[in-house]
C-alpha cells in the first residue's frame, strides 16, 4: 500500500510539472515574433526606387525587399523626384494615408538634387565661356547624358570646381532642410514606422576602372569620378546628420557599390568609344541595395532587453558636413537575387528553448502514463 501511494504521489507531481511546462510554452513568445511577414511597406523617392532602366522581368530593390521579407509593397516613387517634390507629395491625401498605415518606409532621394545643381553649374560655366552660343540647363543635361564628347570634355574640365560652387552649396543646404522636414512629417504621421533612408552611391567608380585602362581617358575619368565622389559624400553626410538627429536608419549603400564585384550601374564605355553616363543602378546594383536594406531590417527586428540596449554610435563627424563617413562594409552577393545570409526573423534562441521544453514535457507525460498503467496493474493483481 505504501508503494502504491508513493507512485501515485510521484505521478501527480510529474503530471503537475508537465502541465506547468505546457502553460509556460503557451506564454513564451514564438520564434520570429519580430518577423516582418505581412507588414505594409511603402517606397518613397526617385527613379532608384521606381526601378527606372530595368528590364520588365527584373525586380527593383523595393520589389526584392518586399519579396524577401514577405512585405506588402506600395511603391509611390517617381522618376525625377527631388527632396522638394517629395516634401510636397507628403501633403497629398494618397501619400499621407499610405504613410500613416505603413510599417516600413524606405526613401531614396538626393541624387536629383545633386544632378540638377551640377547641370545648373555646367550651364552657367558654359554660357560664360560661350556667350555667343548659350545653352539651356535641359540641353546641357541631354548632351551630358547623351554622351556628347564635346560637352563631356568641357564638363570634365570644369567639373572639379563644382563641389565648392554656389550651386552645390545651395543644393546641400536645401536638401538638409527638406530631408529634415520629410522625416519629421513622416514620424508625426506615423510615430511607430520603421523608416530607412538609403544612401547615395558614386555611379562612376566602376567606370573609372574601365577607362583607366586607356591612357587617353584615364585623367578625365579620374576627374569625373572624383567630382561625383565629392558631391555624393556631401549628400551622404547630410543624410547621416539628419538620421542621427531624427533617429531614423540609414542603409549603407555607398560602400557596397565601391566594393562591388561587377559594375552595379548602367554607366559604361563601348567600342567605338562611346560613353554611357546613365547613373541608375542595373540589376546587380538593385540587388546590392536590396541586400543592405534587408540586413538593416533584420538587425532592427531583434529587440534587446532594456539592460542590453546599446546606443547607436555616430558614423563620422556629422557636425561637420565635410567630414568623411565610414559606411558599414557590405556582404558581397554571389547572385543578383540571392543574399548570402537569409533575412533574420527574430531571435532563434527561442526556438531552441521550445524544442528542449517540448522534449521535457513529452518525457514527463510518458513517465506519468507508465506509472499510471503500473498502478492499475498492481491493483488488479491485489
Amino acid at each position: 500500500m505504501k508503494l502504491t501511494h508513493r507512485k501515485g504521489a510521484l505521478g501527480k507531481k510529474l503530471l503537475g510539472a508537465a502541465v506547468s511546462l505546457a502553460l509556460l510554452l503557451c506564454l513564451m513568445p514564438t520564434a520570429g515574433a519580430q518577423s516582418t511577414q505581412g507588414k505594409s511597406y511603402v517606397a518613397l523617392g526617385d527613379s532608384i526606387s521606381s526601378g527606372y532602366g530595368l528590364e520588365d522581368d527584373t525586380l527593383s530593390f523595393t520589389q526584392q525587399v518586399a519579396q524577401d521579407n514577405g512585405l506588402e509593397l506600395t511603391n509611390l516613387a517617381q522618376d525625377g523626384e527631388t527632396s522638394a517634390s517629395l516634401l510636397d507629395k507628403l501633403q497629398t491625401d494618397q501619400v499621407s494615408e499610405a504613410v500613416a498605415q505603413a510599417d516600413i518606409i524606405t526613401i531614396t532621394v538626393g541624387g536629383n538634387d545633386l544632378m540638377n545643381a551640377l547641370y545648373a553649374y555646367l550651364t552657367d560655366a558654359y554660357n560664360q565661356r560661350n556667350p555667343e552660343n548659350p545653352t539651356t540647363q535641359e540641353d546641357m543635361k541631354n548632351a551630358v547624358m547623351g554622351g556628347d564628347m564635346g560637352v563631356l570634355t568641357f564638363a570634365l574640365e570644369v567639373g572639379p570646381g563644382f563641389s565648392n560652387s554656389e550651386q552645390a552649396t545651395q543644393a546641400l543646404a536645401d536638401f538638409h532642410t527638406h530631408l529634415t522636414q520629410i522625416v519629421l512629417n513622416i514620424c508625426a504621421e506615423n510615430p511607430q514606422v520603421q523608416l530607412v533612408v538609403v544612401e547615395q552611391y558614386n555611379p562612376y567608380s566602376y567606370l573609372l576602372k574601365e577607362l583607366s585602362k586607356n591612357p587617353i581617358f584615364a585623367s578625365s575619368a579620374q576627374s569625373l569620378c572624383a567630382a561625383f565622389g565629392a558631391g555624393v559624400a556631401d549628400i551622404n553626410n547630410v543624410i547621416a546628420a539628419v538620421a542621427q538627429q531624427q533617429e531614423c536608419s540609414v542603409a549603407k549603400v555607398y560602400d557596397a557599390f565601391e566594393t562591388a564585384l561587377e559594375n552595379p550601374c548602367n554607366a559604361s564605355v563601348s567600342v567605338p568609344v562611346k560613353l554611357n553616363l546613365d547613373f541608375h543602378p542595373n540589376e546587380y546594383g538593385h540587388a546590392l541595395i536590396a541586400q543592405q536594406v534587408t540586413e538593416l531590417l533584420a538587425q532592427q527586428a531583434i529587440v534587446l532587453p532594456e539592460d542590453e540596449v546599446v546606443e547607436d554610435q555616430p558614423q563620422g563627424d556629422v557636425s561637420n558636413p565635410a567630414a568623411p563617413q565610414t559606411p558599414t562594409p557590405p556582404v558581397q552577393t554571389q547572385d543578383v537575387f540571392q543574399v548570402q545570409q537569409p533575412p533574420a526573423t527574430g531571435d532563434t534562441s527561442d526556438l531552441v528553448i521550445w524544442m528542449i521544453l517540448v522534449c521535457i514535457t513529452g518525457a514527463c507525460l510518458v513517465v506519468v502514463t507508465i506509472l499510471q498503467n503500473r498502478r492499475k496493474g498492481g491493483k488488479h493483481e491485489s
